[in-house]
């Protein structure tokens, strides 16, 4: 363990305490109590203590990426799958099928895009060198490979790592290994990543250096203004302690990346993930295994939180920004 007495993100020391006693309710692999403090100037929110960078992976020792995916269920072709399908075609350079070139133009009108755009993570055209880090177990760069992106992963897990070396996808353990390739890469993602790392300004920054000019970074995060949060307090699924070192706001998120020397930075609109958050947060609030599916949700009260969501962006459950190095 490891004090951390100001805020890791700004340097401010003033804060707030937001919640004390924290416990490991997802994956129940790592023992003791936790304190999340929220920063007065910045408004993201620490764990005080927090694991030492040798310590962190014993949190690690059941996770999403150490067990093996089941398979999507099986897609039946209809006219919405070919719509779908026209859209990842035309936008992202897929080539799948059933697909319906009427599909290129509907994704563009919003909301229709906005699942198929988080999903590909906004990436330009044409496709060029990504990193992913924080990859996991590289599923995600095999999708956009295929879209003909060169594609390259940074995981510090070494159960996540094997299995990336085994897709034949190049691999380090940390963004600074990579810094050798300076100016490199057209993208680079950080998909639920930021919020694990103890200095999320240094991994900012060899972004930033990584990034050639005109690159563009994806980042989501969970979001600490989301309404799940609001609602569900100290049982809300993505408080995660202690693999989630640091959590972020639009406003801190954006100051983060903006100090980094990124400009044109964007907020990206997505579907809300309230109903499967909802749940899971509901799960620990009883006192249940969040990950145990207990059945469909009240495709009435699923309708609400989607809208809900839709209508409140800065309250969505993810932060989801992509931005520029000029």
């Amino acid at each position: 363990m490891e004090p951390v007495p100001s805020c890791p993100l700004c340097g401010a020391n003033e804060r707030k305490l937001l919640y004390r006693g924290l416990s490991d309710r997802v994956f129940s692999s790592a023992p003791g109590l936790w304190d999340l403090w929220r920063c007065g100037k910045c408004e993201s929110a620490y764990l005080d203590p927090r694991p030492t960078r040798e310590s962190l992976p014993l949190a690690y020792r059941r996770y999403y990426t150490h067990e093996d995916a089941a398979p999507p269920p099986r897609a039946v072709p209809h006219l919405r799958t070919a719509l779908a399908n026209g859209y990842r075609n035309f936008r992202y350079g897929a080539k799948l099928t059933p697909a319906s070139k009427l599909g290129g133009y509907i994704g563009r009108i919003p909301p229709f895009g906005w699942g198929i755009d988080s999903r590909y993570r906004y990436l330009p055209r044409p496709p060029g060198r990504v990193l992913d880090i924080g990859a996991g177990d590289g599923e995600w760069l095999d999708l956009v490979r295929e879209c003909g992106w060169q594609v390259a992963a940074v995981e510090p897990d070494p159960i996540a790592r094997e299995r990336i070396k085994g897709r034949g996808i190049e691999v380090r353990d940390s963004a600074r290994g990579w810094l050798p390739s300076v100016g490199a890469f057209d993208g680079v993602t950080l998909s639920h990543s930021i919020e694990h790392v103890h200095e999320p300004d240094e991994l900012l920054a060899a972004a930033f250096e990584l990034l050639r000019p005109g690159g563009q970074l994806f980042v989501e995060t969970p979001n600490l203004d989301a309404v799940a949060h609001r609602h569900f307090g100290r049982n809300w699924i993505s408080l995660d302690p202690p693999r989630h070192l640091i959590l972020f706001n639009r406003r801190s998120l954006r100051n983060a990346v903006s100090s980094a020397g990124f400009t044109r930075i964007r907020f990206r609109q997505r579907p809300p993930l309230l109903p499967e958050i909802w749940r899971e947060s509901k799960r620990i609030a009883a006192g249940l295994d969040p990950l145990v599916a207990d059945g469909p949700d009240n495709p009435i009260a699923v309708r609400l939180l989607k809208l809900r969501g839709a209508l409140q962006p800065s309250r969505s459950e993810y932060l989801t920004l992509t931005a520029i190095k000029e």
